[in-house]
């Protein structure tokens, strides 16, 4: 591949490749990852950035001394990782010769996935470049691909690269969409990467709901029709220029089996935004990120959902008019910042039920106290006092949650929280 194909399909900024973000691509210094490297050297070339290689080598003189075998001198240590320097010189080398990519090796020892990740994190970088390795399940759970570790780690993207990935310009780009913050930056990271006149691709997985068959009939039609109303909200957002067309798809089923089996659809990239999970949770089923790096036959961009912070959901809000989700992950942060910021405000508490009469009741006059969420049961709770007598408090318990949304004016100011649940909605409206 030559230095002018590397730069083909991505748009040359004006800023001089030595003041931007470099992308750090995470090597092993004698294996293949032929990839990976390309890919790095193709977003670094076509986008002006420094390229940076890692490569690390783990200590292994506790287990060595723990075994009785004699510790390898310093001086060899030294020697080995001058070779490795050399040799990652070389292979950065080749195919950028001529060009202004400003390159850099790095040498490090000490654990591989957190030594990379905080190297990128120093770095500023813009990105984090890693192949797949080949293993097999067993050593999938005991020891963990590094391109895994790496994405739950890191702080910024990451690009996992398969081996047999085609490198290029990228005619389609699938977005795995939960229209949270952090999907948002990784469409904006996808557009990046896509072709003039390419596609981006805004995939939304309805996973199945067990309900009965009147409250399943509302809750398809109430899904759908939000879906659609936010897939608006989140493209208008996106503004890709450079005559890419935005498509929106929403599917049923497994998210991660719906989604690389869209994939398979000649798409060149797949992007995401990382969801953090406990070890249990990883243990059981397993993040969606995880199940595209271990799958997907094309690259996968993991954006992080570190820094989508409150200031960024009120951004969101301000912008689309709403934050909302799907994602059981989101609710107890989202319903109790809601409780925080509208506490002592009046509310009007509605509740509405899912069958066809739409019964329900409405309770006004009282003052927002707190607002919580148990995710073991899956039970939000509303606290209220009221404003009259301020020893006099009742308590809303919401149970089965399917969906959290608040709603915000123009400046960015809460107006409603509304909680869909698999038997009706009950929606909290702040007055003044």
């Amino acid at each position: 591949m030559t230095a002018s194909t590397f730069g083909a399909a991505l748009p040359s900024p004006e800023a001089s490749g030595s003041h931007r973000e470099p992308v750090l691509v995470a090597m092993k210094p004698y294996e293949g990852f032929d990839a990976s490297l390309a890919m790095a050297k193709w977003i670094a070339t076509g986008q002006n950035r420094p390229l940076h290689a890692v490569t690390v080598i783990e200590p292994h003189d506790t287990l060595a001394i723990a075994a009785g075998v004699p510790v390898i001198a310093d001086h060899y240590h030294a020697e080995e990782r001058t070779a490795i320097a050399d040799l990652l010189e070389e292979r950065l080398g080749h195919d950028t010769a001529g060009t202004d990519v400003e390159q850099r090796v790095d040498v490090l020892e000490g654990p591989a996935a957190q030594s990379i990740v905080d190297l990128a994190h120093d770095r500023a970088a813009h990105a984090i470049v890693v192949g797949t390795g080949q293993h097999n399940p067993i050593g999938r759970f005991v020891y963990g691909e590094r391109a895994v570790q790496i994405s739950r780690l890191s702080d910024r993207p990451v690009i996992v690269v398969p081996s047999a990935a085609k490198i290029g310009p990228v005619r389609e780009a699938i977005v795995a969409v939960d229209f949270s913050p952090a999907s948002q930056q990784a469409a904006r990271f996808a557009l990046d990467l896509i072709a003039d006149d390419g596609e981006l691709v805004l995939v939304h997985v309805k996973s199945a709901v067990n309900l009965s068959d009147e409250g399943a009939g509302w809750w398809e039609e109430a899904y759908t029709k939000r879906t659609t109303d936010l897939f608006r909200r989140f493209t208008a957002l996106l503004r890709p220029g450079r005559g890419i067309r935005v498509v929106t798809r929403l599917l049923h089923g497994d998210v991660a089996d719906s989604i690389l089996a869209y994939a398979r659809h000649d798409a060149g990239l797949i992007a995401c935004g990382g969801r953090q999970h406990s070890f249990i949770e990883r243990m059981l089923l397993g993040s969606v990120s995880t199940q595209l790096i271990r799958r997907a036959e094309c690259p996968v961009v993991i954006v992080p959902d570190r820094g989508v912070t409150e200031a960024t959901e009120e951004s969101a809000a301000a912008v689309g008019g709403v934050v909302e989700s799907w994602d059981a992950n989101a609710w107890a942060g989202l319903i109790e910042r809601f409780g925080r910021r509208n506490a002592g405000r009046p509310t009007q508490l509605r509740f509405k039920t899912a069958s066809p009469q739409g019964a329900g009741s409405v309770e006004q006059g009282y003052r927002l106290v707190d607002a919580t969420f148990d995710r073991a049961a899956a039970r939000a709770e509303i606290v209220l006092t009221d404003p009259d007598s301020s020893n006099l408090q009742v308590s809303h318990r919401i149970s089965n949650v399917r969906a959290v949304m608040v709603s915000t004016d123009s400046t960015g100011r809460d107006t409603s929280l509304r909680l869909d649940t698999a038997s009706g909605r009950c929606t909290v409206t702040l007055g003044d």
